[in-house]
């Protein structure tokens, strides 16, 4: 059993720099966002969602330009399976690994769990004022929530209220 909760605060107290846009709260928003896709993309490992959304943001320098914070926060999270704060099998830790540090990199990927993970990453895009692109979904499920944000004209601040309300078939 993983405890998140610790791990959430593990990073959070070792993060090196305090987001109020990469931080705690799109870390939370991008965990519901994966947890509703994994709902509905097959083959999700939810797990491996979860701890994507600690990791893949938690070692950013800055809330600018910094090509390798994936990357560091792969690390980050190799450290802490190290460390016995989480045990997972290989195979799965590979694919959290390969998330983390290549979601900002790599626009789509065949594995579901990794697609998953980018994508409930790119769903949080509104928080900076970027309106979702179905064409840089990596899940069919991801293309489908963009393209009906397009179509409803949603306002990219209001996303996230609009996505938690989300009813699509």
């Amino acid at each position: 059993m993983i405890d998140f909760a610790a791990i959430m605060e593990h990073a959070f107290a070792n993060r090196p720099y305090l987001s109020d846009v990469h931080g705690i709260e799109h870390w939370h928003q991008v965990e519901a966002n994966a947890l509703m896709l994994a709902g509905r993309v097959v083959g999700v490992d939810v797990e491996v969602v979860r701890l994507f959304a600690i990791f893949h943001d938690s070692k950013r320098f800055d809330d600018g330009y910094d090509p390798e914070h994936g990357a560091r926060g792969a690390e980050f999270a190799k450290e802490c399976r190290e460390a016995k704060l989480f045990e997972i099998e290989d195979e799965r830790f590979e694919k959290l690994y390969h998330a983390c540090k290549f979601h900002t990199h790599e626009p789509k990927n065949d594995d579901p769990t990794i697609a998953c993970c980018y994508d409930a990453d790119r769903l949080d895009l509104g928080r900076v004022g970027i309106p979702l692109d179905p064409e840089k979904m990596a899940t069919g499920f991801g293309s489908r929530i963009a393209k009906q944000s397009l179509k409803e004209r949603v306002s990219v601040f209001a996303m996230r209220e609009w996505i938690k309300n989300l009813k699509l078939p």
